[in-house]
């Protein structure tokens, strides 16, 4: 909706600044001519001051062959016309019956005497009446052309502007909505827990209908936070380090009640230990996964399996929901995860899918869909396993190429009993990557030699499966803000923190 808008405005812009163009043409001929006309007749009254007495003399011979060297270059002919008897003249020849359409003329009358009462007759000057138009035109052309380039780049400026201002106003909105929305169903949902604690339902149901309200609790409370004032700036919840395996069971718990009703549906949980850690936050994390589950269900036409593991591999925790369903399209399958991108579910958004995939992002992870047409799909979230300090760390990889930094960070491995890998090229690094386990920590400077760029090192390492990066650098972390898994501090080495 924004684009049209923009468009029909630089249109009509673009229209106003069409029509102030062409009046300025229309102006810039008519002063033109008005300015030329001037100065014709100026230079007319010279010429005829030059020849008046040959002409009052009747010696028109002498300005015939004279006069036609003095127009050269300012008009196009002339021609005498006497009162009297003395011959007319006219150079070139017949000069005077041209049309009108053609030429202009400065018509200079000559008198006998001083007091300009006996007239001895006019000498006509012929000029081309469309010169003065053709260079106004010119002139503007050049103008015109040297506008151009302001055009576009205020045409730019316009829409990159007004498309600011739209998704602000949309995100003042998104804030207020999400605001008045999470004050107005607190009240309800307090009401709902404590009708549940009198319901006659065995234990377990009471727990899992008082821990949804409670989660929906949390959601509403947390959204309120965020956008408590209208125009306010998100606030996010730091993630902390938790135990992934008791907050995502909660998740398939509450699924199991809610899709209890489905016949064919199974929901199963598996966890390969209560020790898998990550630093998440817990109502995001469970809103992921709430969303997963639910996508699978959905997506079932007679019923299935839906298994929710959690489990490591290589210094990462992996959550995986694996469904048994139809599965999706090869050329569907690369869309998702786009905002509003989404397959199989009747009024599907992508909502979820994008904000599973942005949410293990933000944490420092991966997200992925793996999907085979008939067989199921699996969508995991791959997180960073958290449980090990920068400081307990035995084997650590640098990325610098400042000799000092190296020889600084040598002496701090040796005094933590730590062993350093230190390179100072990304060749000297790509050489050995293949001998570095996943999860070794790797510290990179953001400026290195030959123009390389500490980021883009970072980007092709977390592409080969690294997950713990760091940007050791002087740049504040804003630098970095498009790259929400990199990790960034300052240049002193790890054990010294």
């Amino acid at each position: 909706m924004t684009r049209p808008i923009t468009e029909q405005i630089i249109r009509r812009l673009f229209l106003k600044v069409l029509l102030f163009q062409a009046l300025l043409l229309v102006l810039g001929i008519f002063l033109s001519s008005i300015m030329t006309a001037h100065f014709k007749q100026r230079l007319g009254s010279q010429l005829a001051a030059a020849f008046r007495n040959d002409l009052l003399m009747g010696d028109t011979r002498k300005a015939m062959l004279e006069l036609p060297k003095a127009i050269r270059g300012d008009f196009s002919g002339a021609k005498w016309s006497p009162s009297g008897s003395s011959q007319p003249f006219s150079v070139p020849e017949n000069i005077g019956l041209y049309k009108s359409l053609t030429y202009n003329k400065s018509v200079i009358t000559i008198f006998f005497d001083e007091n300009k009462t006996s007239k001895c007759g006019e000498l006509i000057f012929y000029y081309h009446r469309w010169m003065p138009a053709l260079w106004a035109l010119i002139l503007w052309a050049l103008l015109f052309a040297a506008s151009v380039p302001i055009w576009l780049r205020e045409k730019t400026k316009i829409e990159r502007e007004y498309s600011l201002s739209v998704k602000a106003e949309i995100g003042e909105s998104r804030a207020t909505m999400a605001a008045q929305v999470a004050h107005d169903i607190r009240s309800p949902l307090a009401a709902l827990g404590a009708a549940a604690k009198g319901l006659s339902a065995d234990a377990e149901q009471r727990k899992l209908i008082e821990g949804a309200v409670g989660r929906m609790q949390g959601i509403a409370n947390d959204l309120l936070a965020r956008y408590r004032a209208p125009g306010a700036a998100e606030a996010k919840a730091k993630p902390v380090v938790m135990r992934l395996a008791g907050i995502v069971e909660q998740v398939v718990e509450e699924k199991r009640l809610q899709h209890a009703a489905k016949a064919g549906v199974r929901i199963n949980f598996e966890s390969d230990g209560g020790e898998l850690k990550a630093e998440v936050e817990a109502k995001e994390l469970q809103r992921a996964v709430s969303n997963l589950v639910n996508n699978a269900v959905e997506a079932f036409e007679k019923g299935g399996t839906v298994l929710v593991k959690v489990s490591s591999l290589d210094g990462r925790v992996l959550i995986a929901v694996k469904d048994d369903g139809k599965g999706i399209p090869a050329d569907v399958l690369a869309r998702l995860g786009g905002k509003g991108e989404t397959h199989g579910k009747a009024g599907g958004t992508g909502l979820g899918l994008y904000h599973a995939k942005t949410s293990a992002e933000s944490w420092g992870g991966s997200f992925k869909i793996e999907s085979e047409p008939g067989k199921g799909t699996t969508v995991t979230m791959e997180l960073p396993r958290a449980g090990v300090s920068d400081n307990e760390h035995k084997l650590v990889v640098l990325l610098d190429d400042d000799a000092l930094v190296h020889m600084n960070w040598r002496m701090a491995a040796k005094a933590a009993g730590a062993e350093l890998k230190s390179f100072k090229t990304p060749e000297e690094l790509e050489a050995a990557r293949e001998d570095l386990p996943k999860d070794i920590p790797i510290y990179i400077d953001a400026e290195l030699g030959d123009r390389a760029k500490g980021d883009e090192v970072a980007q092709r390492l977390r592409e080969k499966g690294f997950t713990d990066i760091t940007m050791a650098t002087g740049h504040s972390p804003d630098k970095f803000a498009g790259l929400p898994w990199l990790k960034v501090r300052g240049k002193e080495p790890p054990w010294n923190s």
